[in-house]
């Protein structure tokens, strides 16, 4: 069906809106007069016709009726009625005519011409009005009637001559272009309509609307979900009936926003924010918008994920922790009972040993592990610097901040776990803001002054000794106590056996597969000196080391000659033929002797017939040798290496 219908009270006027589409087919053209119109264009709206084109009273019918569709008129112009008269003078002398206001008051200039012998009626488009006007006509002495179909018929009732007023050809073009132009705007605002429709019934917020006297003009399904009333009862309620908790009706008189205030309505507790419509400095209503606190609460968990999405995940996990030490698996064991709480953990541990590693793992293996993971190296910053990216700032707070402010990590890491690498580091004005932050649970970004709550577990790490920190006034009694509620000691590489081969298989055979070479296979005598070897560097160092000999060896034998290079240990070709040839039998101690005196050669150390003596007597056994000294095993690595007085 076409979208919009002609319906023509004559068939004269339907033969000229076929002339008038000839060539086009977005209209139909129908015959009916009054009520069977009426029928016509109730089937035709439900078949998806868009406009009506209709005439006289026939038009008024349709317009009277249920029908939903807009109704455009054929117009009577003035040569209409001109043609009318001059065929009714034929008739009779005196003419008279019934028709609305719109058709009679343009019929002055009219009226000048023709001098007496016109006569009007003006009707109120109700159909007993055509007979009060015929009446009117009749006492009056008119001889003929013009007018439309209705009014023709009436006076032929009442014994009177009468003749229709048709429209022609360019009337009836205007009404079909009218009737287009209709349809356009139309589709326009219905598409903007259902475009309104979908975000007032799908977006998370309750959405509602009063005019200037309270009552509820919008009332969308979020508004439903909350109340409990039906939109269609809802609407033309005054909103003190519905929701009388909204206060909506105060703007009302102030016309003034409020904002942020929270509110319960029915069994759920939402923020509300209302604004007034204010048009050339009146209140004329009041928009308001509810959103739930747990819906926002939910977004607030998605963004957060998203966040994690862009790097702020943890990388790493238990599994990714290599090692069958004791010592390792112990730690590993500790860490994974402490990730399932969410108190404050402090890892201990020599640079290098995978402090962060378990900070990722713990974050993993937390509650927490959907949230975000968030580090930063305290060491790594200026004071103002770090406090700024501590806590974040607002626009304006200093010189170079960025405009709109920048959150601190302790708002990306809002429900996550935040990683304080180096905290030792922090100045005591840092470690005074550090310690509110954890007992109040809030920050303050730097130039603002409001508060904000967040919810973080803390994890920090440190590679240096922070009891003796505190007794030496360096670091806060308060805390350390606060961040030292669990502890881990990170075991270093020295002291993990055999994990120091597995490591650096595991670590060679990453640089070889990037480099695209085939991986290579340690001797004895250099898994003998990876394993002899302190790595003050710890896994770093080893992995560093690892990626050297990637790039010295291919898929062969990694020599002990490989191993030396790789940890930049300066010999001369002599020493080495004495440390590392094998014909003159030497045994652990003496090797051990060789590789100490090439050491303390090189650094021109003062201790080294001490500590080689020890070492004898303690049959190479470093952590024996340790105690005999009254020293840690990493001094008598460093005395071992450098000058120690």
């Amino acid at each position: 069906m076409a979208e919009i219908m002609f319906i023509a009270p004559y068939p004269e006027l339907a033969d000229i809106a076929f002339n008038v589409c000839t060539n086009d087919k977005d209209v139909d053209i129908k015959i009916a007069r009054m009520d069977k119109a009426v029928g016509i264009v109730a089937e035709a709206q439900e078949n998806g016709c868009q406009v009506i084109i209709s005439r006289g009273v026939t038009s008024w019918e349709i317009k009277r009726s249920a029908v939903e569709l807009p109704v455009v008129d054929v117009l009577i112009g003035g040569y209409d009625i001109l043609r009318a008269y001059y065929e009714a003078r034929e008739i009779g002398v005196k003419i008279g005519i019934v028709d609305v206001e719109e058709i009679t008051l343009g019929l002055s200039s009219f009226e000048e011409i023709v001098k007496d012998n016109l006569i009007k009626y003006t009707c109120q488009n109700e159909l007993e009005d055509i007979s009060k006007g015929i009446e009117y006509l009749k006492e009056m002495g008119a001889d003929v009637v013009i007018g439309k179909i209705a009014m023709a018929n009436v006076a032929r009732k009442n014994g009177m001559k009468s003749v229709v007023i048709t429209s022609g050809y360019e009337a009836v073009r205007r009404a079909i272009y009218e009737a287009r132009r209709v349809n356009v705007i139309r589709k326009q605002e219905k598409r903007k309509a259902e475009q309104l429709k979908a975000i007032l019934n799908f977006t998370y917020d309750g959405i509602l609307a009063l005019d200037k006297n309270g009552k509820i003009t919008v009332f969308n399904r979020v508004c439903e979900q909350l109340t409990g009333y039906k939109a269609d009862k809802a609407i033309g309620s005054y909103i003190t009936d519905v929701i009388p908790k909204a206060h909506c009706q105060s703007l009302l008189d102030t016309g003034k926003p409020e904002l942020g205030e929270i509110l319960e309505i029915g069994i759920a507790k939402v923020v509300a924010n209302r604004v007034p419509i204010i048009v050339d400095n009146k209140v004329e209503g009041v928009v308001t918008t509810f959103q739930q606190v747990d819906r926002l609460q939910k977004m607030e968990n998605k963004v957060r994920r998203k966040l994690a999405d862009r790097g702020l995940a943890a990388k790493y996990s238990f599994q990714d922790i290599m090692g069958k030490s004791e010592s390792i698996t112990n730690t590993i064991k500790l860490a994974q009972d402490y990730s399932l709480v969410d108190s404050t953990v402090l890892i201990y541990g020599q640079t290098g040993s995978g402090k962060e590693m378990f900070a990722h793992a713990i974050h993993s293996a937390s509650k927490r592990k959907n949230q975000p993971f968030v580090a930063i190296n305290c060491a790594a910053f200026p004071e103002s610097l770090l406090e700024s990216e501590l806590f974040g700032y607002v626009e304006g707070a200093f010189t170079g901040a960025k405009k709109g402010g920048k959150a601190g990590v302790f708002e990306i890491a809002h429900r996550g776990t935040l990683f304080l690498d180096e905290v030792g580091e922090m100045s005591p004005m840092l470690q005074a803001r550090l310690l509110r932050v954890i007992e109040q649970g809030e920050i303050m970004r730097l130039g603002d002054s409001s508060i904000l709550p967040i919810d973080v577990r803390l994890v920090a790490a440190t590679h240096r000794n922070l009891s003796n920190m505190v007794v030496q006034n360096e670091f806060r009694e308060d805390l350390y106590y606060r961040i030292n509620v669990l502890s881990i000691k990170v075991s270093s590489l020295r002291d993990r056996g055999k994990d120091i081969i597995m490591i650096a298989r595991k670590f060679l055979k990453e640089f070889c597969d990037r480099q695209g070479k085939d991986i290579g296979i340690f001797s004895l005598e250099a898994e003998r000196i990876l394993l002899q070897y302190e790595w003050p560097g710890n896994i770093r160092e080893l992995k560093n080391a690892m990626e050297r000999i990637s790039m010295l060896t291919s898929g062969k034998t990694v020599e002990k000659k490989d191993v030396i290079k790789a940890l930049l240990l300066e010999q001369s070709e002599n020493d080495l033929e004495v440390f590392f040839d094998k014909s003159k039998k030497e045994d652990m101690n003496d090797l051990e002797d060789n590789m100490a005196n090439m050491l303390y050669k090189e650094r021109g150390l003062l201790e080294r017939q001490v500590v080689l003596k020890i070492l004898r007597e303690c049959n190479g056994n470093k952590t024996e040798a340790a105690k005999h000294l009254g020293i840690s095993r990493t001094t008598l690595w460093r005395k071992l290496q450098e000058d120690k007085h």
